[in-house]
């Protein structure tokens, strides 16, 4: 009974002081928080690095307003509401016992990835947590926190329901917009923010899964013993007319050269990409799909992920870029990934034309990722993304690495070949630590869709011009199995065959008909090939490239129902064209009636 007593005489003092200056209380208790949040919930080396991104600034200036919201709305709640109160509380405070500790382990916030991954498995996530989490530090930022939370809940005070209402009506939409907009970024939010947002963002994948078309089931089987691990390198608006290994007149790419050289590598000569845009070619590399989808095939059918790990893989994506961008990570982020990170894992500053840096990706991310994967009993398969020679050029690398100088500006020519050495320095680091871990280990890269590149400021790359869709595709067997793809090097190959190539490597076999071909197997030295963006991850925009063997191509526009013939001038309709290649189209045109 004393020590009851004793201890509620000075809590209620506390709490009668407090509500004395209730304004002042309130903005010292979140003056407070911001700074526990900040140098106890994360640490101050990492402020440090990521406390002037832009991203970080936007994100945390917004998630810090929405807090102070939420804790104008709650003041007071334990006089008012002590049950609702009670159970808000401790809502706030699993939150940042959560938060807390998934930071000390991992350096950075829950996402609705992970809690995904909880869902799936939560005694597993709660016996990984248990053997890494540092809980006492846990324990005490917990308790702390919920000290100050109670002070603030406990206040002598009662907003009007009309000031209430207002703040709760300014929160929710701010609240909306750092969860569901894409340059939201939940590391760089205020703790309770940043857990409930990707709470409701899981939420929202959830239902987005239910509502599309249901997947073919995969039959799991374990990877075999001999099971090789698969690399598949994603690069960026790179020209291969750019590249030293592929006859550019400058060495841009002096250690891919050398590795050509010595036979450790291949590079196809007679390669296309799938589209022109990354929001299309990307998404359909990774299912093996060409050609176009108005319609949304893709939506049905496996993705890399989910082939991957019916065949006993572990999978990864590492992103330098932000795969949040127009939902994109909604495509590939399931339950068949087991690890995912993106260019805001690295850095603060990522914005839709500059990702993280690739060598900070390379070295914080991905080797470490490699290193422990090669430590498991299982293979893996890594997707690799690069922010690469996006515009702008002179964005993508350090001053320390850049060799053509000097850059007349962003986008010349000088700051787009430092960019192509700087791709050729990161793949080269990659292939040689990947093979040192592991020698069993195959690599593939191809650009996502080339570039224009000059020095009088024309850039783009939405057409189908070939220094954008004939693209670089490389490939790096592990040492002594060259053979296995060599008589790809002059084929008619494109970039959707690397799942395709990967598939048959991890011995699953595709349950729907992909629009590669594996480069493990002779070639049709006839094969044509489409380039498009006419495809509904992006705008459907309504044209598309029909390449032939010797490269040349066909434009086709199937609004207009015209065809441009490959001497750049003549025009027929599209009903004029050979059945033959009309049947490379019609399929997937006439599921809704065109065509």
């Amino acid at each position: 009974m004393f020590f009851s007593r004793f201890l509620a005489t000075p809590w209620h003092g506390l709490c009668r002081c407090a509500s004395l200056f209730r304004r002042s209380a309130l903005l010292l208790a979140w003056g407070l928080l911001i700074l526990l949040d900040l140098f106890m919930v994360r640490d101050s080396a990492w402020l440090v690095e990521n406390l002037f991104g832009k991203r970080f600034i936007v994100n945390f200036a917004l998630s810090a307003l929405i807090f102070w919201l939420l804790l104008y709305c709650v003041r007071g709640l334990l006089w008012r509401r002590p049950w609702f109160g009670s159970v808000v509380l401790l809502l706030l405070g699993a939150a940042y016992f959560a938060q807390t500790s998934y930071f000390n382990v991992y350096g950075k916030f829950v996402t609705a990835f992970d809690f995904r991954f909880f869902a799936a498995d939560p005694l597993l996530s709660l016996q990984l947590g248990a053997q890494s989490v540092a809980l006492w530090h846990s324990i005490w930022v917990t308790a702390f926190v919920g000290l100050i939370l109670a002070l603030v809940m406990s206040l002598d005070a009662r907003p009007s329901l009309l000031r209430r209402g207002f703040s709760a009506a300014l929160a929710l939409p701010l609240f909306l917009l750092v969860t569901l907009n894409w340059y939201g970024a939940s590391s760089f939010q205020v703790a309770p923010v940043a857990y409930l947002g990707s709470l409701v963002s899981a939420l929202e994948v959830q239902v987005k899964t239910l509502e599309r078309p249901v997947k073919p089931e995969l039959l799991r089987h374990a990877a075999s013993p001999a099971a090789p691990n698969v690399i598949v390198v994603i690069g960026e608006s790179l020209n291969r007319d750019h590249l030293g290994l592929y006859g550019y007149g400058r060495d841009t790419t002096p250690h891919l050269s050398a590795m050509l050289r010595r036979g450790e590598m291949l590079a196809m000569e007679n390669a296309v990409g799938v589209s022109p845009r990354t929001l299309t070619s990307v998404p359909y590399m990774l299912t093996g799909l060409q050609g176009v989808d108005p319609h949304g095939v893709i939506y049905t059918v496996p993705t890399l992920f989910n082939y991957a790990k019916s065949g006993g893989y572990q999978t990864a994506l590492i992103t330098a870029q932000d795969f949040q961008w127009r939902n994109l990570d909604q495509l590939f982020v399931d339950d068949d990934l087991d690890h995912y990170e993106q260019g805001v894992n690295f850095s603060a500053n990522v914005s839709v034309s500059v990702g993280a840096d690739d060598l900070q990706v390379l070295q914080r991310g991905i080797m470490p990722y490699i290193k422990r994967a090669t430590e498991q009993a299982e293979p893996f398969m890594l997707v690799t993304q690069m922010s690469g020679s996006h515009t702008p050029f002179g964005a993508q690398v350090p001053a320390a690495y850049k060799m053509y100088l000097p850059e007349a500006g962003p986008n010349s020519v000088n700051a787009y070949d430092n960019t192509v050495r700087y791709t050729d320095l990161y793949l080269s680091r990659l292939v040689e630590e990947a093979r040192r871990l592991d020698p069993n280990t195959w690599v593939f890269y191809a650009s996502d869709h080339g570039e224009h590149v000059d020095d009088k400021g024309s850039r783009f790359h939405a057409d189908f011009i070939p220094e954008v869709i004939r693209n670089p595709l490389l490939v790096f067997p592990p040492i002594g199995q060259l053979d296995a793809v060599k008589a790809a090097v002059d084929a008619p190959v494109s970039a959707a065959d690397i799942v395709p190539s990967a598939l048959e490597l991890m011995a699953v076999v595709p349950v729907t008909e992909l629009g590669g071909v594996s480069l493990l197997h002779p070639i049709d030295p006839q094969r044509m090939r489409i380039v498009t963006a006419y495809m509904i991850t992006l705008h459907n925009d309504p044209r598309a490239a029909l390449v032939f063997p010797d490269q040349s191509i066909y434009d086709i526009d199937f609004k207009r129902g015209s065809v441009k013939l490959s001497d750049g001038e003549t025009l027929i309709r599209y009903d004029e064209l050979e059945p033959k290649y009309r049947g490379l189209f019609e399929p997937r045109l006439s599921m809704s009636g065109e065509g």
